[in-house]
């Protein structure tokens, strides 16, 4: 069965994701998308709703639909996807999940990766996060919320670009790299947002992970740090599984993501995984590679870990390549 990809997006209170997304649901391209928000007190949206209870999923315009979240997300995305097969919404290919400005992304993912429905209906494309031009260096210093949505992020898009200083941009960007260094950063106009520019693209890893570890922004409130691999080789299942056992054991709730495009041995293309908190969701296969280069590619994104372990961690899967060996796996 097909699972339907779905994006959280998330960004600071003001950071323009509802102006994003509006920009968005009026494209031919976005038209197939679902939309929900996650939270009651995000009304964003409410100018093209059509009024209805809080619970339905209604038309918008463009095409698209969205819903509002009430309670917990992944029986609102089940009753999506009901409607959706019974023929009481119309077609959709994708989901997109706004979360509230308050919102730490990585609580939101452990709900839905520990859901079985969504692990067996839907799979994790990506993490898309807005980040305000003019008031994320000050939001950061406040709000450790802020600084968790950018570190967890596959995709960067910098809102109010036209309305701040090139200065306070550039600033902005050097920090975004500082906090997460391997997502996509795009200085982002509502009148020139396109999905190309919104939809994370596979996973989004560089092509070439030079530096076994890249250090994040490790500074109070959020101690953070992040390694990151690119290596040849065919990994056995059993192999990838031990590792896979010992590192989720290791770290547990401090390995707050984990984002992998693997060779695996038997596996026409690569495999996708996502580990969030210590919880792993269930692989994707893709049925071929999307870049030229058809390497290993990780990184490992940790909370009060000390980085020389993250690295180790990955050394350890990089000798599991020489492993052959295969029994029946049941990562897939």
């Amino acid at each position: 069965m097909n699972r339907i990809p779905l994006v959280l997006l998330t960004g600071f209170l003001g950071s323009g994701k509802t102006t994003m997304l509006n920009a968005l649901l009026a494209s031919e391209h976005f038209r197939d998308t679902a939309v929900v928000i996650n939270e009651v007190g995000d009304v964003g949206l409410d100018h093209l709703l059509v009024e209805q209870d809080a619970d339905t999923v209604v038309m918008i315009e463009g095409g698209c639909l969205c819903c509002r979240a009430k309670g917990s997300l992944a029986p609102t995305l089940e009753g999506l996807l009901r409607r959706g097969r019974d023929g009481s919404l119309p077609p959709f290919k994708r989901i997109v999940v706004e979360t509230s400005g308050l919102t730490d992304p990585a609580a939101v993912l452990e709900s839905l990766i520990s859901d079985a429905f969504f692990n067996h209906r839907i799979s994790l494309a990506g993490i898309v996060a807005v980040v305000d031009g003019r008031a994320f260096l000050r939001t950061i210093d406040e709000h450790i919320e802020a600084r968790m949505q950018v570190a967890l992020a596959d995709r960067l898009l910098i809102s109010k670009a036209d309305i701040a200083d090139a200065d306070d941009v550039t600033a902005v960007q050097q920090a975004l790299t500082s906090i997460n260094p391997h997502a996509k950063q795009s200085v982002m106009h509502p009148q020139t947002v396109t999905m190309d520019m919104f939809w994370p693209s596979s996973l989004d890893l560089p092509r070439s992970l030079m530096k076994p570890l890249v250090p994040m922004c490790s500074a109070e409130p959020a101690p953070l740090a992040t390694a990151s691999l690119a290596f040849d080789g065919t990994i056995a299942p059993d192999a990838l599984e031990s590792w896979l056992d010992h590192t989720i054991g290791l770290l547990g709730p401090m390995l707050l993501r984990m984002k992998a495009m693997l060779d695996i041995e038997g596996v026409p293309g690569p495999t996708v995984l996502h580990v969030v908190q210590g919880l792993l969701h269930k692989p994707v296969d893709l049925k071929e590679w999307p870049v030229s280069e058809q390497r290993n590619r990780i990184v490992l994104i940790g909370r009060d870990v000390e980085e020389q372990i993250l690295a180790d961690a990955l050394a350890r899967l990089q000798l599991a390549v020489r492993q052959t060996a295969r029994i029946p796996s049941v990562l897939h």
